[in-house]
């Protein structure tokens, strides 16, 4: 073996553990704590089932947990909830080494998308640095795979997650 070999194989062996490369940029991934999770997910309160009266006990008003309106809320709920854990995830699990990509060809395609109406992206203030990462973060690094990395850096599986967030009682007031 010539040296080098030997020194292409020390390099690939000693590479960096939990850095993840996506269109050339280099990321890191990072542990999140499951508290900060909980903690974020905590203020998405559930909705409140609406009261209606219960023939069999004197039309006396109990809530119905059964009520479509209610049903499509709490799926909303949901939603939000998954939603934060996953911008949680992505800004807490993803670094950046060396910045964001000097080619903003992935900034172009998003700007298309949002014009053509498949993506909404007015909530994002790409003059603010921090934005744009965090959206460089979100829509191009966050693949399947390295929110599942972050996942398993972090030590908490997805269900831990769903688990979690799901004992939290609704606001009753």
């Amino acid at each position: 073996m010539a040296k080098e070999d030997i020194v292409d194989v020390l390099k690939e062996s000693q590479k960096e553990k939990g850095v993840i490369e996506i269109d050339g940029v280099r990321i890191k991934v990072r542990p999140v704590s499951a508290l900060l999770i909980q903690e974020i997910t905590s203020h998405i309160v559930d909705p409140r089932p609406p009261l209606q009266p219960n023939p069999d006990k004197d039309g006396r008003m109990e809530e119905n947990p059964f009520d479509p309106t209610y049903l499509d809320e709490l799926k909303e709920v949901q939603t939000r909830r998954a939603l934060a854990t996953s911008d949680t995830m992505v800004m807490f699990g993803l670094e950046l080494m060396d910045g964001l990509p000097k080619d903003e060809a992935w900034l172009k395609k998003l700007k298309w998308l949002e014009k053509t109406g498949r993506l909404d992206l007015t909530s994002i203030n790409f003059d603010d640095p921090f934005e744009k990462e965090f959206a460089f973060k979100k829509f191009i690094a966050a693949t399947n795979p390295t929110i599942m990395e972050v996942t398993r850096a972090s030590g908490v599986s997805q269900s831990d997650i769903d688990s979690a967030t799901s004992t939290f009682q609704r606001n009753t007031t």
